[in-house]
């Protein structure tokens, strides 16, 4: 099953139950009584969080959401029971959206966040409360709405195909990302956690991104999104004389970072160039270091696992 980062869906409250017109036969003063009861509201559609819920694919072929309508009034002035509300779990992460006006409903950013999109309709009175004639219910709200999932993780990880960004997740979080030896092998964002020093940093790796990805060039401009909520990022650059030249790489990288979205360039970074334990690589890393004298670089070989440490240091470092 893909990776189901968006999708649209039509929700339906419940409408109200309508109202009961009725009367008995009051003896001591031989008069009919109105008793009609009210009906009962309808459901409410509510979105909330599910921490479990890894993407949105369990909404991709439920289209169609409706709470259930409000009971009918009875006799002997009998309230109508409320509909039930439908609920729509989702991951936290995910940002809601009106199609209709596309106003942005809730953000699901904390793990406890609920939002109810559409409120169910008020049932109808009974001739019991009106003393008269009936009051028809009200329908409940109906609405077309755009989720978006947009990955919580502290730390984003950025890169050109094949420069070791799977491989860099695989080592530091245990995870289980596809490695091979041809672009573009990652075709959904990953999601690791790095405990060191007793923190626990949450990482996002998405698709390698390439010149021209803000324009949809490639798989990377699909899931930039992911890294918008992070609060660094991690560059990395490969050093074999298969990768592009380091120091052109991290500048497209930039470069694309800053045409998706300009607020990506202004966050931290640091940059790890890997694959140190090629032969060519120590002269690449000697050039990229002088041509990059502000810039936090940490030499690694995810190969031989060497320098993982220091890489943990720094990332630590900025959430100590």
């Amino acid at each position: 099953m893909s990776f189901i980062d968006q999708t649209k869906t039509y929700v339906k409250a419940g409408d109200g139950g309508k109202g009961c017109f009725s009367f008995y036969f009051h003896k001591p003063t031989a008069r009919r009584v109105p008793d009609g009861g009210d009906g009962g509201d309808g459901g409410d559609v509510i979105i909330k969080v599910n921490q479990n819920l890894w993407d949105l694919t369990h909404l991709k072929y439920k289209k169609h959401q409706k709470a259930e309508r409000g009971h009918h009034g009875g006799s002997n002035n009998k309230t109508g029971k409320r509909g039930k509300d439908k609920v729509i779990e989702v991951p936290q992460g995910t940002v809601i959206r009106d199609l209709g006006n596309s106003l942005l409903i809730r953000d699901l950013s904390m793990p406890a966040d609920y939002v109810a999109v559409a409120k169910g309709g008020r049932g109808g009175r009974g001739n019991g409360s009106t003393k008269s004639e009936l009051r028809a219910p009200k329908p409940g709200e109906e609405k077309n709405l755009f989720l978006e999932l947009k990955l919580l993780a502290q730390v984003g990880l950025v890169g050109f195909p094949n420069a070791g960004k799977t491989t860099f997740l695989n080592t530091l979080c245990q995870t289980k990302g596809r490695i091979a030896s041809y672009p573009f092998t990652t075709l959904e964002p990953q999601l690791g956690v790095i405990w060191h020093n007793n923190c626990a940093v949450k990482i996002a790796d998405i698709p390698g991104l390439i010149e021209g990805a803000h324009r949809g060039k490639g798989l990377g401009h699909l899931f930039l999104k992911h890294i918008q909520r992070t609060e660094i990022l991690v560059f990395i650059l490969g050093l074999d004389d298969t990768d592009p030249d380091p120091l052109n790489a991290f500048e497209v990288l930039r470069g694309e970072l800053e045409k998706f979205n300009p607020a990506l360039v202004e966050k931290k970074f640091f940059v790890i160039a890997n694959k140190m334990d090629l032969p060519c690589a120590e002269k690449k890393f000697q050039t990229l270091t002088a041509m990059l004298p502000t810039v936090d670089l940490l030499p690694v070989s995810l190969a031989s696992k060497t320098g993982l440490i220091a890489v943990k240091d720094k990332i630590a470092e900025y959430f100590n």
